[in-house]
């Protein structure tokens, strides 16, 4: 690990998330992790300590991004393989074991997504996609192709894109969870976008929305709990930017970041820079700029390769030989040198 990596590490963790953090550690007795790693019972604690881990992990990447949480991510695979190798357990506690891997081999395919690690990611989504077909859990098999669908929309594919939210509806069919179905149409807003079918984009935005109207909360899996109205979600701005709807893009960005607290620091620092994006299409470069550096002021505390890119992206599109956009640049690269 280089220095600079020692540098943003000390600045990624307040005392209360290291306290949090090593809470998890010791919330069941090592000694029972041990023993079923030697053979002995898997048991209800164990499952539901190794499940609450993971909830800790999803908004551990909320708060500091995905390129740190990998590294938490693979231990906690390594043991589960290890339990489910050489652990005596119940019918009940091995789908648990199942669901867990499942959903850890979807976080490290998301994680090494937001550190830029693509072919990792896409190593750890087709896992997951077997994992949770092994156990009988469609929710995050459709779950993991909807962040395939994202990977490929952020690399310019929409058609696969497309393609892979649809075969997620598929997979869970029409009862699912409403909110689910407008996550999945959320992220096809964009999709179409960088496809360039506004009509396409719209209509399924206008879905996602009456999905959203209509959810019942009760019926969403746990990992759920991030998700807000689909129009105030970042993707659905960025496709707004991308189709040229600058004005409503930014009305929407702001009203979707107004009630994000810092538990949220990488959609912060997202949603701010395509707000910055969008100001940049209205011709406002004070606006844009003034923005983006609100955005730069939080990048230290978030560790996301992804979160990187958009600014770097942004101040690409700066005009040359502008004080001010110059400035922001020789800031932006003292904070995230590019070697």
């Amino acid at each position: 690990m280089d220095a600079n990596m020692d540098r943003r590490a000390f600045l990624l963790f307040s005392a209360q998330d290291v306290t949090t953090l090593a809470g998890t550690w010791v919330a069941i007795p090592a000694e029972k992790v041990t023993a079923a790693e030697q053979g002995g019972v898997v048991d209800a604690e164990l499952a539901t300590w190794l499940e609450g881990r993971i909830e800790h992990l999803w908004h551990l990447d909320d708060l500091i991004g995905g390129t740190q949480c990998l590294e938490l991510a693979q231990a906690d695979l390594q043991l589960v393989s290890r339990l489910l190798d050489r652990g005596r357990y119940s019918e009940h506690i091995e789908r648990r074991l199942y669901g867990a891997a499942g959903e850890l081999l979807r976080f490290a395919g998301w994680s090494a997504f937001d550190a830029d690690r693509h072919a990792a990611a896409e190593r750890y989504w087709h896992a997951g996609l077997r994992t949770s077909a092994a156990g009988g859990d469609p929710l995050t098999g459709a779950y993991v192709l909807s962040q395939m669908a994202m990977q490929r929309t952020y690399a310019g594919d929409g058609r696969t894109a497309v393609n892979l939210l649809e075969a997620a509806r598929e997979r869970i069919g029409p009862r699912a969870s409403r909110t689910v179905h407008a996550m999945l149409d959320a992220w096809q807003v964009r999709a179409h976008a960088v496809l360039g079918e506004p009509r396409e984009a719209m209509s399924v935005l206008s879905r996602a929305d009456d999905h959203w109207e209509h959810r019942d909360p009760d019926a969403d899996p746990r990992w759920m709990y991030w998700m807000r109205r689909p129009s105030w979600t970042i993707e659905v701005g960025m496709a707004l930017v991308t189709m040229g709807q600058s004005d409503t893009a930014v009305r929407l960005l702001e009203e979707g970041m107004a009630d994000r607290t810092s538990d949220y620091n990488r959609d912060i620092v997202l949603g701010l820079a395509a707000i910055a994006d969008a100001q940049l299409d209205q011709r406002d470069l004070d606006g844009a700029i003034d923005t983006a550096s609100r955005a730069v002021e939080l990048v230290a505390e978030v560790d996301s390769s992804r979160v990187a890119d958009q600014l770097r992206a942004f101040a690409r599109r700066l005009p040359a030989k502008k004080p001010a956009a110059e400035e922001f640049r020789g800031h932006l690269d003292t904070l995230l040198p590019t070697s």
